[in-house]
């Protein structure tokens, strides 16, 4: 099936509500409740949910990110696995519609269970109306006549914006919370609580962005030795911070991603457990895994620790990157790994599409006069990524 109609296909055919079902006869989905055992928050950012436009005010998605839902697409020749695939997306994502038909090919690839698990307020751990363009357009509109210089503001990215711009702490404090989220889904999984799991199973990655940063961190701190045999496939993704450039109509606007940038490179913030509410067996954990997301800041920082804490991990790793990703570019993926593995035994693969595409929509299935050519590109990037994670 080409890449459009499979992705209309699996469009259709996906519901969280539905505990399992058959998307076809190869694959079947299952969903499951979550709660998140973490929490944060500051008395001061009750300020940005004060502002009220024509009736619409911004609303704080506490409710939705703290109890969810989450899918996973497992091959359906088999009832129980000992290995599965927790895939992770891009930043200020608001549907899975993207994703669906890579947790398809890939759980078809491997044969292997795929996890589709939503980061902290992302997808449907956010309000419904942060995607709503009749609502947030008035945002935009608002942070324009607020900061006329501001570039690549929208109504995609007016909420995410809104928030890192007045609190740049969000986006360290909801990976946090994201981290602490996946320790307990992995500890759920490797202890049989999901059933079409068996006891110790193993859980690779196929990250993706900003996903990859988080997964670089859960890889360098192990929590819980959890991942210590873990793989992880990085789809444009995988460079330290200071490489990405997140100033897009559909992730940040200028001034967010100019504040963040700030917040992160400038170490503004040593999170401490007096910040964010995490189970007291698990707190001892929050130091390493911040010390994980400083190594990866920047690349001329912690060079040396980035070297010793990597090294291990050169045959667990492998990474696709874009030439023309303005967000992350190939490039920027290559030299980071290329400086960190000195031995030159890894290697990023750097590709160039022979169609118009950008890091938000690596594969643009309504260009009709591609359709082909974009096909062949997804099962380049899903094959490659199948070998390494089978």
């Amino acid at each position: 099936m080409q890449l459009t109609a499979l992705t209309k296909y699996l469009s259709d055919r996906f519901c969280l509500e539905n505990n399992q079902y058959f998307i076809d006869d190869k694959v079947k989905c299952h969903t499951y409740d979550f709660v998140s055992d973490i929490s944060f928050g500051y008395e001061d950012e009750k300020d940005i949910f004060a502002i009220n436009l024509d009736g619409n005010d911004l609303e704080n998605g506490e409710k939705e990110n703290k109890t969810f839902r989450y899918a996973i697409f497992s091959p359906t020749h088999a009832a129980k696995f000992s290995e599965g695939i927790l895939m992770l997306h891009g930043l200020n994502e608001r549907k899975w519609e993207k994703y669906l038909p890579w947790a398809y090919q890939l759980a078809l690839e491997t044969k292997k269970p795929v996890i589709l698990f939503p980061i902290a307020y992302h997808i449907n751990r956010s309000p419904n109306t942060w995607q709503c363009p009749r609502t947030m357009s008035k945002f935009s509109q608002f942070r324009k006549e607020n900061v006329p210089s501001i570039e690549n503001t929208s109504f995609a990215n007016a909420a995410i914006s809104m928030r890192l711009d007045y609190f740049p702490e969000l986006f360290s404090l909801s990976g946090i919370q994201t981290y602490f989220d996946i320790v307990k889904l992995t500890s759920e999984i490797k202890s049989g609580k999901i059933e079409i799991f068996e006891d110790g199973c193993q859980i690779d990655f196929f990250a993706y962005s900003i996903g990859a940063f988080l997964t670089e961190t859960l890889l360098i701190s192990n929590p819980l030795n959890l991942f210590s045999n873990s793989k992880a496939f990085f789809f444009c993704g995988g460079s330290t911070f200071d490489k990405i450039n997140g100033s897009a109509r559909a992730i940040l606007d200028s001034q967010a991603f100019g504040n963040l940038r700030n917040h992160i490179l400038g170490e503004k913030y040593n999170y401490q457990n007096n910040d964010i509410y995490i189970p007291d067996n698990l707190a001892h954990l929050l130091k390493e895994g911040w010390k994980a997301f400083l190594i990866m800041s920047g690349l001329h920082k912690y060079v040396n620790i980035r070297q010793k804490v990597l090294q291990p991990l050169i045959h667990r790793i492998k990474a696709i990157g874009l030439k023309e990703d303005y967000v992350i570019p190939g490039n920027a993926i290559k030299e980071t790994f290329s400086m960190t593995f000195s031995n030159n035994n890894f290697d990023v693969d750097v590709l160039d599409f022979p169609f118009k595409y950008s890091h938000e929509i690596p594969f643009p299935i309504n260009n009709q006069y591609f359709n082909e050519t974009i096909n062949s590109a997804f099962n380049l990037v899903f094959k490659s990524a199948g070998v390494f994670l089978r």
